[in-house]
């Protein structure tokens, strides 16, 4: 059974062939594979984001199945404008 939870990372550690989200409501983790780990991170207008945009402190949201990681969501802290945008930050 899958559920989602809402916490703040704490410290994000990796072991043993895990990758492990220490939070404010316990640990949480997904298994490496080949380098990477199983499972996707994505943004709040579900966009695959990279490993790196998780820090400490963020607030997340987990897809959880029997307690391993699933699906990670994150807030976007920055909007990119592309050269071809119309609109300029001044």
């Amino acid at each position: 059974m899958s559920n989602i939870i809402s916490v703040v990372i704490k410290d994000i550690i990796i072991e043993n062939d895990q990758f492990i989200i220490d939070t404010n409501n316990g640990k949480y983790y997904t298994n490496i594979i080949k380098g990477s780990i199983n499972c996707s991170i994505q943004s709040s207008e579900n966009k695959i984001m990279p490993l790196s945009c998780l820090e400490k402190g963020d607030l997340i949201k987990i897809k959880l199945k029997d307690n391993i990681i699933n699906k990670i969501y994150v807030k976007t802290k920055y909007i990119i404008l592309s050269e071809s945008s119309e609109d300029y930050i001044s």
